[in-house]
This record gives structure tokens, sequence and C-alpha cells, in this order.
């Protein structure tokens, strides 16, 4: 059976270069568009039941457009101004940047995953002692709130938004070849609208895993399933399946997703990173390697002084080792260096011998230079003699130059 007419469960696109429409034009198939459901807010009364005052909460969650939308909206509603100090922690860089129709887009206030809540683990951690808000819709995947409640996050689940099934009873649902959900209240929907449905050759098309289970739960066959290792997207798998169906006549076999299994559940955040020390003794301890008991902290003292022992024992065992190994080697460098001190021994007593010899030599040279200066005054001495001596002769003379004159 051939493609010729597909149901998609979206509202229109509103760029005429989406891939649907060229989808349309090379393979000649006829594409509608029906939103399956729609979204329709709480009024300002209906919120006050839940009685939530918004000014207490300074951390945003938001998982989708529609949150931010109905956010604002209540908050406009209640005359309620939105600070500028909050912070807004959004699952998709998507959301993140359709905040900035309502507020000044900063990074320092606004984080962003990729995917999943998990990614956001870290700056929620830092701001744990804040008190969190988390708009959503009356039906929601409880993926966020089961991290949050790990994670003892103080948090708030508020509606804001209610999913309700749109009016389908106008469309001829039998006239289409394939039908294309992307939720599962999409799936509810078409049971909502139809009781009686009845698939037969009919063919549907899924995006996700959890679309893909809420449609074999209804006893649903699926036929297309997106995304797929070579066709990540809805419209790559559209066009994939419909030139393999149409050329071979038969659809291809659908690529079942691997469905995740449930694990133990564990907090992502840890509020104190555990010591390195603590972290061995802990590790001794699932190994067997220590016996400890969970009464007196004074055993965890006796077991880290029983457990250092043997390795002090390991090491000098190693280093017994490595000193027989290098015994044989210091001995013979030992020989050498008691040889070495021999030699310079005997230097040194051929260098006493001669010393005796320079040392006159040096106090010769000490005398040589002191005795010009005793010969220097003996000198002046002899001098101020020879002028003493020359005086008293002439003194002489005087006196007896005077003692003839007299006579």
């Amino acid at each position: 059976m051939k493609i010729k007419n597909v149901l998609v469960s979206q509202p229109r696109p509103e760029s005429e270069k989406s891939p649907y429409f060229d989808i349309a034009r090379n393979y000649k198939v006829n594409l509608e568009f029906k939103q399956f459901i729609k979204v329709e807010g709480l009024s300002a009364i209906e919120f006050r039941k839940q009685r939530i005052d918004l000014s207490q909460y300074s951390c945003i969650i938001l998982n989708s457009r529609n949150a931010v939308d109905h956010y604002f909206r209540i908050a406009n509603e209640l005359r309620y101004t939105v600070p500028e100090k909050n912070k807004y922690f959004c699952l998709t860089e998507a959301v993140a940047l359709y905040l900035q129709k309502y507020i000044v887009y900063r990074k320092r206030k606004i984080f962003f995953a990729q995917q999943s809540i998990e990614e956001l683990a870290e700056p929620i951690r830092k701001n744990k002692d804040e008190k969190f808000l988390f708009p959503c819709s009356d039906r929601h995947t409880d993926k966020i709130t089961e991290f949050l409640d790990l994670n003892k996050i103080n948090y708030t689940k508020g509606i804001f938004y209610k999913t309700v099934s749109s009016d389908m009873t106008s469309v001829k649902i039998k006239d289409f070849d394939l039908i294309l959900f992307f939720s599962p209240h999409g799936v509810q929907s078409l049971f909502d609208n139809f009781p009686d449905y009845q698939q037969g050759e009919q063919k549907i098309g899924v995006f996700g895993v959890i679309t893909y289970q809420a449609a074999i739960s209804k006893g649903l066959r699926v036929d297309l399933v997106a995304p797929m290792p070579h066709a990540p997207s809805m419209t790559m798998a559209l066009e994939w399946f419909i030139r393999e169906t149409n050329k071979n006549g038969e659809s291809p076999k659908p690529y079942i997703p691997v469905i995740p299994t449930e694990t133990k559940k564990e907090p992502v955040i840890i509020d104190k990173p555990k010591s390195k020390s603590k972290a061995k003794l802990e590790e001794k301890v699932e190994m067997g390697e220590l016996n400890t008991t969970a009464t007196a902290p004074a055993n965890t003292e006796l077991s880290k002084t029983e457990t250092s022992k043997p390795a002090k024992k390991k090491a000098s065992t190693k280093t017994s080792a490595t000193t027989a190994k290098s015994k044989p080697k210091t001995t013979s460098k030992s020989k050498k260096s008691v040889e070495k001190p021999t030699k310079t021994i005997k230097k040194t007593k051929a260098a006493a011998k001669t010393t005796p010899k320079a040392k006159p030599v040096v106090k010769k040279k000490t005398a040589s230079k002191a005795a010009p200066k005793k010969k220097t005054a003996k000198k002046s001495v002899s001098s101020n003699k020879k002028t003493t001596t020359a005086k008293k002769g002439t003194a002489k003379k005087t006196v007896k130059k005077a003692a003839q004159k007299k006579k």
C-alpha cells in the first residue's frame, strides 16, 4: 500500500521552508496538520487555590515554552512584578532563548541543559539553599520531580496550565494512510475523540520512547519510530519511510527503540565530598580487607595502624632486596674510594714536608719589611745625639772665648 495522505498531529509550520513541504513536493504526498491537543491556561482564581506565593521563589525551572508563557501570564494577572534577580533553569537552549520575550537575557541568571535535568545538577547544587518553583501542566512526566526529590531540593510544583484533547470529530481519520504522534497526550486524544478506533492497515508513526510506549499500551501497531540512527529527526524518518514503502509496495521493518530499564535511583548531588582517606577506608571495608565495627570510632584508628604496618613491612622487604642487589656494586666502588684517600694522604705528607721550608721565608720577609723601620729609628736617635754633642761643643768653645776675653 502506497502512502498518499499523511496526518501530522502538530500545528502547521509558519515558515514555508519547512522540510515537510519539501517532502510533499518531492513525493507528491498530501500533508495535513491538525493539533490533537491544546494547552489551556489556568485563571488567576484557579491558581490562587494552590496557595503559591510567587515572591517566595527566586529559582524557576522551565521545561517548555508553554511554561514560560503561563508563568509570566499568571504573574501579570496577579500584578506581581518579576524581579530581575530571579534565576531560570531551562531544560533546553531553545527555552532559554525564548525568555528574551519577557526579560533581558543574561548568562549569569539563565542556565540551560541540552536534554535532561541531570545536566543542571551543578548549578542547582550551588543554589540549593534557595526555593525552587516548577511551573508545569496537569499532565507531565515525573523525571524532574524525581530528580529534585532525590537530591532533597526545596521546591514547589505549581500547575499553571492544562493539556486538553482537541475536538477531532470533524476529521475523517480513516482517510489517512499514516498518522504521526509526538507525545503520549496525542495518542490519548485519538481515543478520546474516537473511542471505537481500530487501526487495520493504517500506519502509525511516533517520536520518542515515551510516545512509543504509550502507543503500544493502547494496542497500536507502530510502523515508524523516530529518531533512528540514520534519521535523527521526524522529517528525515518520514522521507525515508515514504520512499521505501512507495518503492517496494511494503513498509520496511520498524526500528524498535531501546527502552531504558529501571535502575537504582541515587542522588546526583552530594552535599560534602568525602576525603581521600575516608574513601580508601570505605573501599577496603567493602573489599573485606578491614574488619571494622559500627560501634566504636576508635576501631577505625586501630584499623589504620594495622593497615599501615604491612605496608611498612613491604617497604622494608623492597629496601632489603634493593640493598642485596646493590651490595656487589658498592664493594667494587668502595675499594676504589679507599684507594683514593691513600693517595691524598701521601700528597698531604709531601706537602707537610715542604711547608717548613716555606715558613722561615715568610718570617724573613716580614722581618725584612719591619727592619727598615728600626734602622730609621736608630738613625734618628744617632742624629739627635750628634746634634746635642755639636751643641755642647759649640757651647764649650763660646765659654772658652769668653774666658779669654776677660783675661
